[in-house]
């Protein structure tokens, strides 16, 4: 009987190894697998969820915001069971092993600081303080939505099938406090207790009040507190008084026109207030006992300096032209001659563009401008400004000559023979500019002379040694006169009056322009100009019908 109870526990012990030899081979074929009945729980991302926030509701699709991170669910239903021996000894001996489930994980891969934003607009914003010499507004808490925890919340949310959720508020404190305020207040008094002593080169040269400290002080934000000191460009001006004898204005590079060469006279430095240096010395002698300041000049920079001027290139006359006045009011040559004060002086850079209209500005009464004539349609009427067309037309023929690129240009309504064929320029405030670009590696300096008879202008750079050949078309497309229509919105109501024209036919022209560059065609370009013919016009006031096509008469 021993013996055979000897066999029994030695096929017993042979059989337990046998069934723990499987186990372990089961388990590390699982190592890296999930175990037996586990599996991944199925959610849905495409229900929308309400999210509540004080009150208000917003719809929220989650799969905006949230996705399923494939691999790191795997990774957690892999590891399902694995780190209990006894659960992990059952689902692989069991042949019907309990189901284990794991929650997929979600990631947020979505904008959320984007979508949290939309819902922080109802909540109140943080405050921060703010402080000045005569008081502070207190600053205030405000609320925010958690990121972390709204993100947090969305998932939970999502997992446990839920449809709704509290968006998760936090307190957020400003920046920058009523204490911190308070303090700055508190020191900027002490600053401005007493008036401080103004010294330069050892000599007191004035002071400055309490009274005139105080509006001169300034609280700049620096993280969570206020630097207190002075404003250094208000500073740079209330001392300015004191330093007169010593202060000296920049001086400007200038263009000097000697024949048809150009010289440069030099620039000078000025001398201004230090601001910044000594908004620190009147703080420091503010904060001190002894409340006296020294003060200091910089010396300021030219707005054209001589090595400016130089890299320009400026050397010589590259293009001039002039225009006759013709038969002209003394308020038309005087609004010419304003114009060409405007524009005399004129520097355009290379790649800069030329615009008559930014350059000489509004034609009104308070800028000097007389009443002259403008064209309108087939009229000359009274108006400011007069005499504009002329030198727009001046300048374009500059232009031309010197082979720049025209950017804007509009010849006038009908043809005026002073001015050469196919060449001229109307410009109106509000209405047709004329524009070129300097395309040459130079700058450009246009200068101006002018008498009662004539107009011209001068370009002035360095010779790109172009050379321009223009041809003049026929004459095409003539026009026969015949009557136009205008409405003058402030004639008479129902009244018509005629104005007979010079009987001036209309016709089409072309000028072609060929620009060679050491010896080769750079561009070819061409510019039409379309006359109307001059007959008689019918001007209508308002409330009558007017026969066809018609312009409008400006106020005048």
């Amino acid at each position: 009987m021993r013996r055979i109870g000897v066999i029994v526990a030695a096929i017993v012990a042979a059989l337990a190894g046998v069934a723990v030899a499987g186990v372990a081979i089961r388990d590390a074929v699982y190592w890296e697998r999930p175990l037996p009945g586990v599996s991944v729980r199925e959610i849905s991302l495409a229900d929308g969820i309400e999210v509540r926030v004080r009150g208000e509701r917003y719809a929220v699709d989650p799969r905006t915001v949230l996705r399923v991170d494939e691999t790191a669910t795997a990774t957690a239903a892999r590891e399902r069971g694995h780190n209990s021996f006894l659960t992990r000894v059952r689902a692989l001996v069991d042949p019907s092993p309990p189901t284990l489930l794991t929650d997929p994980v979600l990631v947020v891969a979505g904008p959320i600081d984007t979508l949290v934003a939309g819902f922080e607009r109802e909540l109140p914003d943080p405050r921060p303080a703010l402080v000045s010499i005569d008081g502070i507004e207190p600053s205030r808490a405000g609320d925010r939505i958690d990121r972390t925890g709204f993100g947090d919340a969305l998932r939970s949310a999502v997992l446990r099938g839920e449809h709704w959720l509290n968006a998760p508020i936090r307190h957020v404190e400003p920046e920058r406090t009523t204490a911190a305020a308070e303090a700055a207040l508190a020191a900027a008094q002490e600053l401005v207790a007493e008036p401080v002593v103004l010294s330069f080169k050892g000599e007191d040269v004035g002071s400055l009040t309490s009274q005139r400290l105080a509006k001169l002080v300034r609280f700049r934000p620096d993280g969570d507190r206020f630097r207190v000191t002075f404003a250094p460009d208000r500073i740079a001006k209330a001392v300015e008084p004191y330093l007169s004898k010593w202060r000296a204005r920049a001086v400007n590079a200038r263009f000097v026109i000697d024949g048809k060469q150009v010289r440069i006279r030099p620039s000078k430095p000025g001398l201004a207030p230090d601001g910044p240096w000594i908004s620190d010395s009147i703080t420091a002698a503010a904060a001190s006992t002894i409340r006296r300041a020294s003060l200091r000049l910089k010396q300021t920079r030219a707005d054209l300096t001589t090595a400016e001027a130089n890299r320009l290139g400026i050397r010589e006359q590259i293009s001039t032209f002039t225009t006759e006045m013709g038969p002209s009011s003394s308020n038309r040559i005087h609004n010419v001659q304003l114009m060409a004060e405007y524009i005399d002086g004129t520097i355009i850079e290379p790649g800069d563009k030329f615009s008559f209209n930014e350059r000489v500005g509004p034609r009104t009464v308070e800028r000097g401008f007389r009443e002259g004539q403008m064209i309108i349609g087939s009229l000359l009427v009274p108006a400011v400004g007069g005499g504009v067309c002329q030198t727009a037309t001046t300048l374009f023929n500059n232009a031309f000559d010197l082979g720049l690129p025209i950017l804007d240009r509009r010849n006038h309504s009908f043809y005026i023979s002073h001015y050469p064929l196919g060449r001229d320029a109307a410009v109106s405030w509000g209405g047709p500019d004329f524009a070129f670009r300097n395309d040459l590696k130079t700058g450009i300096l246009i200068k101006t002379r002018y008498t009662a008879d004539t107009l011209t202008f001068s370009f002035y750079g360095a010779d790109p040694g172009r050379r321009v050949v223009a041809i003049t078309g026929p004459r095409t497309n003539w026009r026969s006169p015949r009557t136009t229509y205008a409405l003058d919105p402030y004639a008479p109501r129902g009244s018509v009056r005629t104005v007979s024209g010079s009987n001036q036919s209309g016709f089409d022209v072309t000028v072609t322009r060929k620009i060679y560059e050491d010896g080769k065609l750079k561009r070819r370009d061409a510019f039409t100009s379309a006359y109307i013919a001059v007959g008689p016009t019918q001007i209508y006031g308002p409330g009558r019908s007017i026969p066809g096509p018609y312009f409008v008469l400006p106020r005048v």
